[in-house]
């Protein structure tokens, strides 16, 4: 191990629109040696990463951990020992059932030093991009947050009479799989089961989904159209606006794929265009640009035309 220790940021990346990401977030992942990344970074974000960063990839899956969670403790811990400044990139919010809190255990065990950066958790943002204001004056007067999410062998531990009491909007996270059960107990707690309620499917990205329903039918809606993670679930009377609202799906390029072809650099802004019009962008530069050994005496030439800007940064670098 290195005398000298580094440092860990938990950073959040939000919940998918690149976008979304804080300007924080943003510079402490261009200033970081290692990103120990999640499978709900989007894509657009990990391609914004130098290249010349090691990045490792402990993504999950429900009911698939191939890095289970110790070793992902263990990872940031001997790349910090090692003298790196490392960044552990997670979806949302790294504290809203992120786990973010056992991850920073293990380093505070060791005397790693390390900071949070939080992120825009998709349980507001998905909500949002769906048309659904979370809180609204005239339907509620509280926020409740749940994970539908349990360890292996355990059952469900919700509080549905209080939850039905409190009359509040609800917004299930990591629940697809366990919903028909948080159904059932909202209803039989005593909730009306003509409630009004949604289904978000990848929330704030160009491929996001979202189906509007009433409680009783909200587990036939996401086994019908086969709603898969991430995706949350919001109950409340707050999704009956979510048509009036809706703002991105109207956007002009929504539900269009578009292949960008051109060298990161130069591509950048049209990509940044197209995203923010709706259109879902793959990013696959297939152009690489290799300087040549040249030698110019400009003293002979009365003009120097150039056809490009990067022949104008080739040029400047060779002299």
């Amino acid at each position: 191990m290195a005398d000298r220790k580094g440092k860990v940021y938990l950073v959040g990346a939000g919940p998918g629109d690149e976008e979304l990401l804080t300007v924080k977030a943003a510079d402490v992942i261009k200033s970081a040696e290692v990103i120990v990344y999640d499978r709900l970074v989007s894509d657009s974000i990990l391609s914004k990463i130098p290249d010349d960063i090691e990045k490792i990839n402990v993504g999950k899956n429900a009911g698939n951990h191939p890095v289970p969670q110790h070793e992902i403790n263990r990872i940031l811990l001997d790349k910090a020992s090692e003298g790196k400044t490392v960044v552990r990139l997670k979806g949302g919010d790294p504290f809203v059932f992120g786990r973010g809190g056992e991850e920073l255990e293990l380093l505070n065990e060791n005397g790693i030093p390390f900071e949070v950066v939080p992120g825009i958790t998709s349980a507001i943002a998905a909500a949002a991009y769906a048309g659904i204001p979370v809180t609204h004056r005239d339907f509620c007067s509280s926020l409740h947050i749940i994970t539908g999410h349990v360890k292996d062998g355990e059952n469900l531990d919700i509080d549905y009479d209080s939850l039905v009491k409190l009359k509040g909007t609800l917004i299930f996270m990591m629940s697809v799989a366990s919903f028909p059960k948080i159904a059932e107990g909202l209803i039989e707690a005593g909730m009306n089961p003509d409630t009004d309620a949604a289904v978000v499917e990848n929330g704030t990205r160009p491929n996001q989904r979202k189906f509007v329903t009433k409680l009783c039918d909200i587990s036939k809606v996401i086994e019908e159209n086969q709603v898969k993670s991430p995706a949350i679930i919001v109950v409340g009377k707050v999704c009956a606006l979510s048509e009036k609202l809706d703002w991105f799906s109207k956007l002009p390029l929504y539900g269009c794929n578009v292949l960008a072809t051109g060298p990161k650099k130069t591509s950048e802004k049209l990509v940044s265009k197209l995203r923010r019009l709706g259109a879902h962008v793959l990013e696959y530069p297939c152009i690489y640009t290799e300087p040549l050994d040249f030698d110019i005496d400009i003293q002979n030439y009365s003009w120097i035309i150039f056809t490009s800007s990067l022949g104008v940064t080739m040029f400047l670098k060779t002299l």
